[in-house]
């Protein structure tokens, strides 16, 4: 019995040692190859190009992914011939296999593609407003007509205007560019150009995004009657080292990015992070295929990620050129601007947190025929200063149960210096602001807001001027016989706003955005409960309808208010505002968005009518409507593009007589051709053709001398005018502009190159209309000739 148990054992041990031996050859077999591995990376930088498709030309089933550092490690078969390696928006790359390796050495470097692919320049964005439009920073740079500047993309929005012809200052559905809010991040922004409307006041590099609310927007803003712009910073933390220095005829700039106290090396190999590896094998005529599937334990960066950026404008050095160049000398300004920032992040346990330093220093020089001059020329000069700077933290805080919180922290200090005609203002503001918000999730249905935002502000003001009306001062008024007020005010002031806004969907297709914003001024008359709501309706695939409606207050701007020149006692100026919409989703990257909006304004800061001890009160009401269509066709293939457009009337109710007249800012049409297209992976060229309705002005029936003052005046036509009558037109803007930029590659940095070309076919577009001396015929003040600008940028 124990000798037949033997003999078992012996033939069972044979046989399972030759099954053993079996097996382990078959895998040999299967596993027998060539190793692979290396990184993938943009060609002209370090930046890794993150999951790359990696190919084996030999079994093209037989392939892999880089990582988020852009390496990679397979086997590929003994009779392969080389790696294929693709990314979205990049040339695909064939590397031969000789010898069993790789004729290319790692790191890889990928060309950018000749067309757009997957992820364009223009990537679709969930709207969380009923008006919202949003950029991302890729078209920021490189949108033509803007010179690279970020918020002058508003422009080839449908009812956004320019304030005055050339400038970036924006007037949104026919309101005044001062009823609009601009944040970064939650940070309100005292200034977001850069005096004369010259540049936002941020470059395109600290702009990861732009969305733009024209109106009828959630309760989750407040103080505005206008629209808000909403920038917002790149929120990742650097993974290496990078920036680009900036060198231009008419700027330079340099900013740079990184990472410093990583606990762990930026640029480790996927070999040495922890990997598991999936081996599956088939058998096909004696053929073994091997596909591996690699997943890496990727730490995420726990770093302090920064973001430095340092710019400076040089086009004071061009004055006697923009005046050759220019058909009409008559007008033109000279602005200078600096800028910095420094923004650092990173995470903490339970979130992320940021902090802030932005500042702007900028000077301009102007001449213009305004005014009674001494000069032979009829020219006056005119000179203009500010600075600020911010500083802030936002500290986030991811809770239990769906709840998050926010603390924001701000501290600005802001200093405003002119001297126009003899009017001479130094002001200086320093603001102090904490905020706090709390966010819950319910559950996939409802979510809601809650915030509170106090403030505290101190102002000290200079000032020798004369005492102006509110707004544009009408052709009838004369600043030689106006009071002036000389004095130095000091003040400080509370304030703050609280909301509720929530999101719910009673349904899968519809979306309810109701809320409520509580706005509480420095003084008693300056109290307003705005409720707004918001729905959208999905009736079918891609296809939206849209309305909302609400109402809005913001503070009378501070120059009304001051003691002594204005009327600490004005209200609060309101709004309500209705927009009713369609959006469509066509074609996979086309879309369109068309709104009909109206809007209607009580309480505006207007000239004292029932006492004019008060200098200023709450007497002018506007009105506008419009409709807007936006045609939008996103980057895929070898082009993008968008046409918009906008029809509008924006008046406002004359406090005398009661005569509704058309706003200085009524422009009836408004037009904007976007088109961008590669020519090559390296070479990209765009261009901007805007149309632009012209702005109204007041006529005059001719002058009157006055024997008592010297001077002309002009002849009353027999009514009262407390406002402009606005009753004239200029002739209309049209301006087409043109960029092109090319790029040279080098193995760990690119030179792009730019011609950004202004007014390409130099028209003499009208800014606005005076009148000569007598008044006896009009004089037209000309915009900005043709104004090239061609510089380069070194990016690594």
């Amino acid at each position: 019995m124990q000798k037949s148990f033997l003999l078992i054992f012996i033939f069972l041990f044979s046989h399972f040692r030759s099954f053993s031996q079996n097996t382990q050859q078959d895998k040999v077999q299967t596993v027998d190859g060539i190793a692979l591995e290396g990184m993938v990376k943009a060609l002209g930088s370090s930046a890794p190009i993150p999951d790359a498709l990696v190919i084996d030309l030999g079994n093209k089933e037989n392939n892999t992914q880089t990582n988020k550092k852009g390496y990679f490690s397979f086997k590929v078969t003994k009779s392969s011939k080389g790696i294929l390696i693709r990314a979205d928006n990049y040339q695909d790359l064939n590397i031969n296999i000789e010898n069993g390796k790789l004729t290319l050495s790692s790191p890889f470097s990928m060309e950018p593609s000749a067309d757009y692919n997957t992820y364009g320049i223009i990537r679709a964005k969930q709207k969380d407003e009923i008006s919202q439009n949003s950029f991302q920073q890729e078209e920021l740079s490189h949108l033509p007509g803007t010179g690279g500047d970020a918020v002058k993309a508003l422009q080839t929005l449908p009812s956004v205007l320019p304030a005055n012809v050339g400038s970036a200052d924006v007037v949104v559905r026919g309101g005044l560019p001062g009823d609009n809010s601009y944040f970064y991040d939650d940070l309100l922004l005292p200034i977001i150009f850069h005096f004369g409307g010259a540049e936002t006041i941020i470059p395109p590099r600290m702009i990861e995004s732009m969305d733009f609310y024209p109106g009828a927007f959630s309760a989750r803003y407040s103080d505005t009657i206008g629209g808000v712009i909403q920038l917002r910073s790149p929120g990742n933390i650097p993974s290496r080292f990078s920036g680009e220095f900036e060198l231009g005829l008419v700027q330079s700039g340099v900013y740079l990015e990184g990472n410093a106290f990583s606990s762990h090396e930026n640029n480790a190999k996927l070999t040495d992070a922890s990997t598991s590896t999936e081996v599956n094998t088939t058998h096909n005529n004696n053929v073994t295929n091997t596909t591996h599937n690699t997943v890496a334990n990727e730490k995420e960066n726990d770093g302090i990620g920064y973001r430095v950026g340092f710019r400076r404008t040089y086009l004071e050095l061009y004055k006697p050129l923009i005046q050759k160049l220019s058909n009409n000398t008559s007008v033109f300004t000279v602005p200078q601007a600096t800028d910095y920032q420094i923004i650092l992040n990173g995470n903490h346990s339970n979130g992320t947190w940021q902090a802030y330093l932005l500042g702007a220093v900028d000077s301009a020089s102007l001449s213009a025929p305004i005014g009674n001059s001494t000069t032979s020329s009829g020219q006056n000069s005119f000179s203009f200063y500010n600075a600020m700077e911010l500083t802030g933290l936002r500290y986030s805080l991811n809770l239990s149960n769906g709840y998050g919180l926010r603390f924001v922290v701000e501290q600005r200090y802001f200093i405003w210096q002119q001297n126009i005609l003899g009017d001479v203002v130094d002001a200086k503001s320093q603001l102090y602001g904490i905020g706090v918000i709390l966010d819950k999730k319910v559950n996939e249905d409802l979510s809601f807001s809650v915030g509170v935002r106090p403030k505290y502000a101190y102002d000290q003001v200079g000032f020798n001027v004369v005492q102006y009306p509110s707004g544009d001062p009408t052709v009838y008024f004369d600043p030689e016989l106006a009071p002036r007020t000389n004095d130095t005010i000091k003040a400080s002031k509370y304030y703050a706003d609280s909301f509720i806004d929530i999101s719910y969907s009673p349904i899968k297709s519809i979306k309810i955005n109701p809320g409520i914003n509580v706005l509480k001024g420095p003084t008693s008359t300056q109290q307003a409960l705005d409720p707004r709501i918001g729905v959208r309706f999905d009736f079918m695939k891609g296809q939206t309808l849209k309305f909302a409606w609400g109402y809005y207050s913001q503070q009378p701007a501070v120059q009304f208010t001051i003691p002594v020149y204005g009327n600490p006692n004005l209200e609060l100026e309101r709004s309500q505002q209705y927009v009713l919409g369609h959006e469509s989703k066509f074609l996979e990257n086309y879309s369109t968005d068309t709104q009909l909006w109206y809007k209607t304004s009580q309480n505006l800061t207007g000239p004292a009518v029932s006492n004019a001890n008060n200098k200023y009160e709450n007497s002018i009401q506007s009105r506008a409507r419009g409709v807007e269509v936006f045609i939008k066709k996103k980057a895929s293939d070898f082009w993008f593009g968008w046409v918009s457009y906008g029809y509008s009337i924006a008046e406002q109710r004359d406090p005398g007589s009661g005569i509704w007249r058309y706003s200085a800012y009524d422009r009836r049409h408004s037009l904007n051709i976007v088109y961008g297209q590669k020519i090559t992976g390296r070479w990209n060229v765009g261009t901007r053709i805007q149309y632009i309705s012209g702005s109204p002005y007041s006529s005059v029936p001719g002058g009157t001398y006055n024997q008592n003052t010297g001077a002309y005046e002009p002849t009353a036509d027999g009514n009262t005018y407390l406002i402009n009558k606005n009753d004239a037109r200029n002739p209309y803007y049209m301006e087409v502009d043109f960029r092109t930029e090319y790029d040279f590659y080098f193995s760990d940095w690119k030179l792009t190159t730019y011609l950004d070309i202004l007014n390409l076919f130099n028209r003499s577009n009208v800014a606005y209309t005076t009148y000569n001396r007598d008044y006896s015929n009009t004089v037209q003040v000309y915009g900005l000739p043709l104004i090239p600008s061609l510089g380069v940028i070194a990016k690594f």
